[in-house]
């Protein structure tokens, strides 16, 4: 036994690791050291791969050590226990090409010293960095504004839409959203300003009409015929986004932060001041992401939760989806069932 109780031995972890398998402490040690060398292999491949994209020999300091071993260990725990298992039973050779080909995103995570306007600019160009990459940095600040801003007027045009629709029953809809246990605790307890944006946010973009293939506000805001040619795009983006379940692999402060989603593992750059400052790394959200131009965006009514919170909710949602017959992805089912986040709360 550990001399500190809250701290427990390694033959402690084992024997408990064995009885809440039923399994023998060898083969429980067995499989421990599996998982090691897996994780290892892991993140020794992907810290060279992070030193050659940077140009580095070794890692600058410290600071810079844990930065990047803290993203590729957030990267790792995206994979579920299942993927995790199969992967200690291949050898490392075989392991090391199946890491090589998932994709990070190091361009995010190289510091790059602060520059004046009229320094060389660091791309290598010859240029000036006023006339070189600031443009590229300024255009795509001001692309994003852009987007924000349409995305902006298709919300007040979506809840105008809501607002005004006779066919839609929003007490009946409520319920089903939330289903009866929440409901029962909304009768004790209230419904919260957050409850309602989370709603929202599903009627908007998830509730599907009797009988039709899209969702039916973003369908009716297309047919209505009333949108500009980027007010459209963004609509038809959202159309193809479902909501999802990411893990927040990096934050960028003050821009947005890097998520990675838990069923098909693709990781995108989500431009959010927002959730720059108010997310944690490593933390599990629940969020629809839909391209806008060559940038991405969120929506809103995301709910976080701390990564220990999550393999309850997944085992629901994938309970869901075999339950469904679906065999085409989780995220394909998510596209037409949404309303399952209001039953995870």
């Amino acid at each position: 036994m550990s001399p500190n109780p809250q701290v427990a031995c390694y033959d402690c972890m084992i024997r408990t690791t064995a009885e809440s398998k039923g399994i023998s402490t060898a083969l429980a040690e067995k499989q421990r050291n599996q998982a090691l060398r897996v994780s290892n292999l892991f993140i020794d491949c992907k810290m060279k791969e992070y030193l050659s994209v940077a140009r580095k020999s070794a890692l600058d300091n410290l600071d810079e050590a844990n930065k990047i071993l803290q993203y590729i260990m957030h990267v790792w725990n995206t994979f579920d226990k299942k993927e995790k298992d199969l992967m200690a039973k291949k050898k490392e050779e075989a392991l090391t090409a199946m890491f090589k080909k998932v994709k990070m995103n190091w361009s995010y995570l190289i510091e790059k010293p602060l520059q004046k306007r009229n320094d060389p600019c660091q791309c290598g160009s010859g240029k000036k960095y006023k006339v070189c990459c600031l443009i590229s940095e300024e255009k795509e600040k001001a692309d994003v504004e852009k987007w924000k801003r349409f995305d902006t007027w298709v919300i007040r045009k979506g809840i105008g839409l809501m607002e005004e629709s006779r066919e839609l029953n929003i007490i009946d809809l409520i319920q089903f959203y939330f289903g009866k246990k929440r409901m029962a605790d909304a009768k004790k307890y209230g419904i919260t300003e957050k409850d309602m944006e989370e709603f929202n946010e599903w009627l908007m973009n998830d509730y599907f009409a009797p009988d039709e293939s899209r969702p039916y506000v973003l369908d009716r805001l297309l047919k209505q015929g009333n949108l500009s040619g980027d007010e459209r795009k963004l609509v038809e983006w959202r159309i193809a986004a479902p909501k999802s379940v990411y893990v927040v692999t990096f934050i960028k402060k003050g821009t947005g932060a890097l998520l990675r989603n838990v069923f098909d593992h693709e990781e995108v750059f989500v431009h959010d001041v927002m959730l720059s400052e108010s997310t944690q790394p490593g933390y599990a959200i629940f969020m629809r992401i839909y391209r806008a131009g060559e940038y991405y965006l969120i929506s809103g009514g995301n709910m976080s939760y701390p990564p220990m919170y999550l393999d309850d909710k997944l085992k629901i949602i994938m309970k869901a989806y075999r339950k469904s017959g679906q065999t085409d992805g989780v995220n394909r089912f998510l596209r037409n069932n949404g309303y399952i986040f209001g039953r995870l709360v």
